[in-house]
C-alpha cells in the first residue's frame, strides 16, 4: 500500500511517499502439521522441533490420531506470538469451537484436530514443548521451538 504524507519541517512542507509492506490481514497462512502421539500409543510430537519466522502468519494444525488426549504446551512460544484464533474440529471435520485471545496450551482429544493461527512477534529458542498429561513428558513427549 502506498500513500502520500506531508511533513512539516522547520516551516517547510515536504511531501514524501510512505510504503507499507506485510499486511498480515492479506497473508496466506503457512500450514505446519504436528502429530500428537501415534496410533500405536507412542508418546511423541512429530516433528519434535519446529521453526517459525517473525512476521509470518502460521496455521499450526495439531492432529491427535492416538487413543489418548494430548496437549501442545509451550510457555515460551505462547509469550512470543500474537494469536489470531484457535479452532477445534471433531473427527468428521466439523468445526466445534473457535477461541480468541492469549493461548498457553491446547488439548486435543483422541481422533480430533485443532488449528492455532498465530504470528510470531519475538525471537527465541524454547525447549519447553511438552504434553503435561501425567507420564507423557517422561515417556518422551517433548520438543523444541525456534522463532527467528
Amino acid at each position: 500500500m502506498k500513500f502520500w504524507i506531508t511533513l512539516l519541517v522547520a516551516g517547510i512542507t515536504l511531501p514524501f511517499q510512505a510504503h507499507s509492506e506485510g499486511d498480515l490481514t492479506r497473508q496466506t497462512p503457512i500450514v505446519v502439521e504436528v502429530e500428537l502421539g501415534t496410533t500405536e500409543g507412542e508418546m511423541r510430537f512429530s516433528p519434535s522441533h519446529l521453526e517459525f519466522e517473525t512476521g509470518k502468519l502460521y496455521r499450526l494444525v495439531l492432529i491427535n490420531n492416538s487413543p489418548q488426549p494430548h496437549y501442545f504446551s509451550s510457555n515460551g512460544m505462547a509469550r512470543s506470538v500474537y494469536t489470531r484464533k484457535a479452532q477445534t474440529y471433531a473427527p468428521d471435520g466439523q468445526r466445534t469451537a473457535e477461541i480468541k485471545g492469549h493461548i498457553h496450551e491446547i488439548e486435543v482429544f483422541p481422533g480430533h484436530k485443532a488449528d492455532w493461527w498465530f504470528v510470531p512477534v519475538q525471537t527465541g529458542e524454547f525447549n519447553d514443548l511438552t504434553c503435561p498429561v501425567a507420564g507423557h513428558q517422561e515417556a518422551g513427549m517433548t520438543g523444541s521451538i525456534r522463532i527467528y
